[in-house]
């Protein structure tokens, strides 16, 4: 989850100096030379990016008791392909990530914005949910869904809650990422 938050948090080009400068160790002029940008903007860019990854950010500003029904109502909007009950729940400026892997069908780029997040999951989502059933959970400190097929955890969403809207959903259907989650939850 933590990878799926970086970009939220960061420009591409902050992004990019970023993950060269940590990731990997380059130097400024080469990230520079790698980049086609001066040394001194990649100073400054990589100077915002860590100032931005370590902001503190209230993620997740709602009591659990909203956070269990929004996320409640998401479930029962996204099952029943209910395009405005979805859109109400969603921040106009959410964004949907998703994290197959590879092994699995998701969304390859991030969904941004409510209403287009909304017509994604009321299209698919009737025809996705059959033979699954749903549960809330906690997910990174916060109520969050799994998705379970018989007693087979096949995937698990993070909701950020802000203003009392789900402003993003972080999901993960990688069964090998699943692996650590489905020994973490115990089935209902």
């Amino acid at each position: 989850m933590a990878m799926l938050v970086l970009p939220e948090r960061l420009t591409p080009a902050e992004r990019a100096v970023y993950v060269l400068r940590e990731a990997f160790g380059y130097g400024h002029r080469e990230i520079a030379g790698v980049l086609d940008l001066s040394e001194a903007s990649c100073r400054q860019l990589y100077r915002r990016a860590v100032r931005r990854v370590g902001e503190p950010q209230a993620r997740f500003e709602a009591a659990a008791e909203r956070q269990e029904e929004l996320v409640t109502s998401f479930i029962t909007a996204a099952r029943q392909g209910d395009l405005a009950g979805l859109e109400k729940l969603l921040a106009a400026d959410a964004t949907w990530w998703s994290d197959g892997g590879g092994k699995v069908t998701a969304a390859r780029w991030p969904i941004e914005g409510g209403p287009r997040i909304a017509q994604f999951l009321a299209g698919g989502g009737p025809k996705f949910s059959v033979g699954l059933e749903f549960t809330v959970t906690e997910v990174n400190g916060a109520r969050g869904l799994a998705s379970w097929a018989g007693d087979t955890l096949v995937g698990l969403a993070a909701l950020e809650v802000r203003d009392g809207l789900i402003a993003g959903v972080r999901g993960v259907v990688n069964p090998e990422k699943l692996a650590f989650a489905r020994r973490q939850l115990s089935r209902p």
